[in-house]
């Protein structure tokens, strides 16, 4: 092959453009570089347990607002509930005179107290709802509490998960390290041939990339566990004993949440029903009056009593739309019902799914443990070739990570099918 001057000159500038290009990439890099931050691992805590863990996280949670203010609001209830008036009561004041007319010397003076009354039925119905709603407010913290517990499970198992694969990618790291040695070694020696020692020196880098990622996993493992518990520490990782439950049963903290609010809403039908149609107001005043062309005063007592009547349409639409709260509140009942069923199976099912993998997985990592360590003496022997070698490796990683995956997986899914199940820790 024949070389001229302007395939020269063409290489040449190909090369002053790739040598362009690698340092305009090299600037890039340098320039996007993030500021270095040190990643802080969770401390074990071998005196904090689960529960208290859910504990704590269950005192900041968002939802704890909310949950106050039920139980204020059925406390509120109740003390009305208790109340031996409808309403508040009202002063009445009256004055009335003809001297704005033909001034006879009329004067009339009238004050009283208005006080609502109940309704036959009005105050034990709202004394049923002010019940009804402090059982609801238990059963919105209780649910509250299930709900946490599940977070804090997911995101410490999580955490296992995450620290498992930093460890398997630490000494995946470590392998690569001293098999690009090896190879090295090999090469400089004249034993090997140049691309061996490139795909060596591929493997480790692709170990390092590996391992960042996994210390990035761990990262946001632990961020978001101190996001939901607030501490900066964990508990040990302990394994749950499965509940023997196979359905979800009544006790379950969402369902008797679930109940509480159907049990809630109809009451509060029954309150409207019972009031809506009411405003009965007994009046108690005096009076002091001085008649026209009089010239004493009359004082006396009198009691009046209001009782409306009609007024159909509008208790009609009260009445509805409390209905309606109900039919609503039974609806999520049903949903949460189906939703609660659906995620029992799937964590039935999840947590059979490894039970299987088990023996399988087990028995993958013995063949290619051993396809690993025939590959390593037929690679000495110059059998097969680096390539050929690598993959054997990085199928020995998989089995090895897919083992111990499965071991804190188990751990893992029998949390959570407690969880599914209602089991609080």
């Amino acid at each position: 092959m024949v070389i001229t001057v302007c395939d020269i000159h063409r290489l040449s500038w190909r090369a002053v453009i790739c040598s362009m290009l690698l340092a305009a990439v090299s600037a890039s890099a340098a320039a996007a570089t993030p500021l270095s931050h040190e990643h802080v691992a969770l401390p074990v805590d071998e005196t904090l347990t689960l529960a208290a863990a859910v504990d704590i996280a269950y005192a900041r949670y968002p939802t704890m607002a909310e949950v106050l203010a039920r139980r204020e609001q059925a406390d509120a209830w109740s003390v009305r509930g208790d109340s031996l008036l409808a309403g508040r009561p009202s002063l009445m004041l009256r004055y009335q005179s003809d001297r704005w007319g033909p001034d006879n010397g009329l004067n009339e003076y009238e004050a009283g107290v208005m006080l609502p009354l109940w309704s036959w039925g009005g105050r034990s119905a709202v004394q049923m709802l002010g019940e009804s709603m402090s059982i609801e407010s238990a059963a919105a913290e209780q649910a509250v509490r299930w709900e946490v517990a599940g977070l804090v499970r997911s995101t410490l198992w999580n955490i296992a998960l995450a620290e498992n694969d930093l460890e398997l990618a630490e000494q995946a790291l470590e392998l690569a390290e001293r098999l690009a040695a090896s190879v090295k070694r090999r090469y400089e020696l004249g034993d090997v041939a140049l691309s061996d020692k490139m795909h060596a020196e591929s493997f480790y880098l692709e170990a390092q990339t590996k391992l960042i990622e996994m210390r990035a996993s761990l990262l946001d493992a632990e961020r978001t566990y101190r996001s939901v518990t607030g501490l900066e520490r964990r508990p040990q990782f302990s394994a749950e004993i499965i509940s023997s439950r196979q359905d979800v049963v009544r006790d379950h903290p969402a369902l008797v949440f679930a109940n509480a609010e159907v049990s809630r809403a109809e009451a509060q039908v029954v309150v409207v029903q019972e009031t809506a149609a009411t405003g009965t107001s007994l009046l108690v005043g005096a009076r002091r009056e001085k008649p026209a062309l009089g010239d004493f005063y009359d004082d006396s007592i009198g009691i009046t009593l209001s009782i409306p009547f009609g007024g159909s349409s509008s208790r009609q639409t009260a009445i509805s739309a409390a209905s309606r709260v109900a039919a609503s509140a039974r609806a999520a009942q049903v949903r949460g019902i189906r939703a609660l069923t659906m995620a029992l199976h799937e964590a039935a099912h999840r947590l059979n799914v490894v039970y299987e993998n088990m023996a399988t997985a087990a028995d993958r990592m013995k063949l290619v443990n051993r396809h690993q360590q025939m590959g390593l003496s037929a690679y000495e022997k110059g059998e097969i070739d680096l390539f050929n070698l690598l993959i054997l490796q990085t199928t020995a990683l998989d089995a090895q990570r897919q083992v111990s995956r499965l071991i804190i997986d188990e751990k893992r899914q029998i949390a959570l099918y407690n969880q599914a199940v209602g089991i609080l820790p």
